[in-house]
């Protein structure tokens, strides 16, 4: 019997096509809601699992992201996916996770807005920025004033992401990672899988720029949480790679 972590679950459970949505640090499953409605409604099974350390969860034995994928392997020895989604730092760990992916059956990996290469600087600026809402405590009232392409559901998910997570997280995560790079595992991709990363600023995609097999996307007008303000997008590229192969057969 294979053992599963938490997870949050979309669609029919007969549903022929599966996704996984991995979400970031100081979020939870529910992050990905219209994302995963999105891709419910359109004949998928989609479950969300929540990360070590996140949603009620214990962390686990180290706070490196190799951890946080292996607590996700059972999810691949249960089933496999058409389409792996991952946010954030759970983008990274979608990366740890590629050399686990099929060998031949066509897979649609998206990754939105991730940090794939971080220097001891931006590391600081870094420990600054993700722990800010746990210090300042927004509500959702002060997330939408902020976000207003954000729904009030967008935004009760994110102050219940960060209340039900560990305060220190994000440093226990950027001191649990160093050196923060990651944009190597892209190597990991199987061949039959296609991978698109999808961005609000552009600078993140400079470490990728040597790899000629990666779709990179420019999302304008969006800030770091674009699964909230354009899920259409990240359900349009994640199943372009799928769209295409059925035409081909």
């Amino acid at each position: 019997m294979t053992t599963v972590s938490s997870a949050g679950q979309w669609g029919s459970p007969t549903a022929s096509r599966k996704a996984l949505l991995i979400h970031g640090l100081n979020s939870s499953s529910h992050t990905f809601h219209r994302v995963a409605s999105a891709l419910a409604a359109k004949g998928y099974l989609v479950v969300a699992p929540n990360l070590l350390g996140h949603a009620l969860r214990k962390p686990g034995v180290d706070f490196q992201v190799q951890t946080l994928a292996d607590d996700l392997l059972p999810y691949f020895q249960a089933a496999e996916y058409d389409i792996v989604i991952g946010h954030s730092m759970g983008a990274l760990v979608v990366l740890s996770l590629l050399k686990y992916l099929p060998k031949t059956k066509p897979t649609s990996v998206v990754l939105i807005d991730s940090s794939m290469e971080l220097t001891a600087e931006q590391i600081v600026d870094g420990r600054v920025m993700f722990s800010s809402d746990v210090r300042n405590n927004p509500t959702a009232e002060d997330y939408m004033a902020l976000n207003p392409l954000w729904t009030r559901e967008d935004a009760i998910w994110r102050v219940l992401g960060t209340h039900i997570g560990r305060p220190t997280n994000s440093d226990d995560h950027l001191d649990g990672n160093v050196p923060w790079s990651f944009s190597h595992l892209i190597a990991d991709k199987p061949a039959a899988a296609a991978l698109t990363i999808l961005v609000a600023d552009p600078s993140k995609l400079e470490c990728v720029a040597k790899f000629k097999d990666v779709r990179t996307v420019i999302i304008a007008n969006a800030s770091h949480w674009i699964q909230y303000e354009f899920p259409e997008v990240i359900v349009e590229e994640a199943l372009r790679y799928i769209k295409e192969q059925d035409n081909r057969q």
